[in-house]
């Protein structure tokens, strides 16, 4: 009969030990989340970025300056993300959905101006875009991807004197501080590296070319990333 209880309380001590085990690897399994940015422009211009959470969706993007950036969520996918300088209206960027997949993007700015993009997916894997903007003369474009990464911009200019431009961007095959911020893998943006599953080292995006050297943690996420000037960043999470 002892030999019968020992033995019983053997698979209980078992039971608790696995039960208390799953729950640390539950916690541990939270998605790693980049909480704040120090952007050192130079020893005298010194921003810190402050990011805010509710689970991986990210609710606001704020700095010590009076910028605030504000993100909209309709289900799982961001349908909005606006920026307030002082509490001042500067642009604002809405997205609609098919298949889940961005169909449309409108960017409006503080000065009345407005870009609208409507994207189509094509088999090859590239994503071909119209641009309309206010004031401006319409352009085409295609995107090309690598490794889940825009690593090409191929803008095509029409009317009287026809031309195309050429944007090259290059990555590192490390975490981008917020691979895990759900719905940012879905947007098409050229001009924030934020969306990228990886680092950027080369963006190309305009002239010159730009290069960006990173130091990154045991999890292979950066803690620190250098401009080509004296500019550095650094992450904590």
């Amino acid at each position: 009969m002892k030999k019968n209880l020992y033995l019983f309380g053997l698979i209980l001590l078992s039971l608790s030990s696995c039960s208390k085990d799953e729950n640390t690897s539950s916690e541990s399994s939270s998605p790693i989340l980049v909480k704040k940015i120090i952007n050192t422009i130079n020893p005298n211009d010194v921003v810190i970025l402050t990011y805010k959470y509710d689970g991986n969706k990210i609710i606001s993007e704020s700095d010590d300056q009076g910028f605030v950036s504000t993100y909209t969520y309709t289900e799982n996918v961001i349908t909005k993300i606006e920026e307030r300088v002082d509490n001042k209206f500067q642009s604002s960027k809405e997205y609609t959905y098919v298949n889940g997949k961005v169909a449309t993007q409108v960017w409006k700015q503080n000065y009345g101006g407005t870009d609208s993009y409507t994207y189509t997916y094509n088999s090859n894997g590239t994503v071909s875009y119209k641009r309309t903007r206010t004031g401006s003369e319409n352009t085409t474009g295609m995107l090309t991807f690598k490794n889940g990464n825009i690593v090409k911009n191929e803008v095509f200019y029409g009317g009287k004197y026809p031309s195309t431009v050429t944007y090259i961007y290059d990555y590192d095959s490390k975490n981008n501080p917020f691979k895990n911020v759900l719905g940012f893998n879905l947007l098409l943006e050229t001009d924030e590296d934020m969306f990228s599953l990886n680092n950027m080292i080369q963006d190309g995006g305009g002239f010159p070319t730009f290069y960006f050297t990173f130091k990154y943690d045991a999890n292979g996420y950066p803690i620190e990333k250098k401009y080509p000037s004296s500019e550095f960043n650094q992450y904590f999470y």
